[in-house]
């Protein structure tokens, strides 16, 4: 039994084990209709549950990563457990140094907007207390939100147009570029605050004070994995004492 101890205790330690955490997350999108999903989940009423993007202005995420500006200007849709949908994470406002890098907001060096997101803000959810359950998260383009629910999809495809596909830097769009065209239509990430401008398909997100958090078709990274062979050692160890308490009956 110290043994197996022993080994939980190293199991737990390699897995980081802990009750709320901050997790980070990077990815890289290749069209605008591109939607990344996770899961969280809060497992006792929790204040301070948080989300924060990167990747239009750059900074240091919660994991001490440094990430560069130039991302898309992203949109946080979020999710009931039963799929009902919540008030959105929108981009912006600007806050100047609020002396909280998760608070402040600063201008992109390049177009001088403010598109990443904290959440809550008072253009979103005002925050309060999270009750128990598992959350839904999605992470897409600003143009692009969820469309309602979970099970209503999300706006440009709603719209019609078609998945994967591009429509930022369409001659048109409102608040993109005009005509005649600086940056090809076909090309994905057009910027709303520089028209013309194009960002690349880069995002980072941190989902900051909940129980766990997953990226959804991502392989489990090694503190998972850890976690996966510490439940199995604990149960084998259970199934083994039943099985001595058996002989002894």
């Amino acid at each position: 039994m110290l043994f197996i101890l022993r080994r939980l205790f190293f199991l737990c330690t390699l897995a980081q084990c802990a009750l709320a955490a901050d997790i980070s997350f990077t990815g890289t999108f290749t069209y605008d209709t591109d939607v990344q999903f996770f899961t969280f989940t809060v497992a006792s009423p929790t204040t301070g549950v948080a989300f924060r993007t990167w990747s239009y202005s750059g900074g240091i995420n919660s994991a001490g990563t440094p990430i560069p500006a130039g991302g898309f200007e992203p949109v946080l849709s979020l999710f009931e457990s039963d799929g009902s949908g919540m008030n959105p994470g929108q981009a912006g406002p600007c806050t100047g140094n609020t002396g909280n890098p998760l608070t402040t907001l600063a201008p992109d060096p390049i177009t001088g907007g403010c598109g990443d997101v904290y959440y809550p803000t008072t253009q979103s959810f005002p925050g309060g207390t999270w009750m128990p359950g598992t959350y839904t998260l999605a992470i897409s383009m600003y143009s692009n939100p969820a469309a309602g629910n979970l099970s209503d999809g999300f706006l440009i495809p709603v719209q019609g147009y078609p998945v994967p596909g591009n429509y930022t830097c369409m001659v048109g769009a409102p608040g993109v570029q005009g005509s005649p065209a600086t940056v090809p239509e076909t090309d994905p990430f057009c910027d709303e605050f520089l028209p013309g401008a194009e960002r690349t398909g880069s995002w980072a997100l941190d989902i900051i004070n909940v129980d766990s958090a997953t990226q959804v078709g991502a392989t489990p990274e090694p503190g998972t994995i850890s976690l996966m062979l510490l439940a199995g050692i604990v149960l084998q160890a259970v199934a083994r004492r039943k099985a001595k308490l058996a002989d002894i009956c």
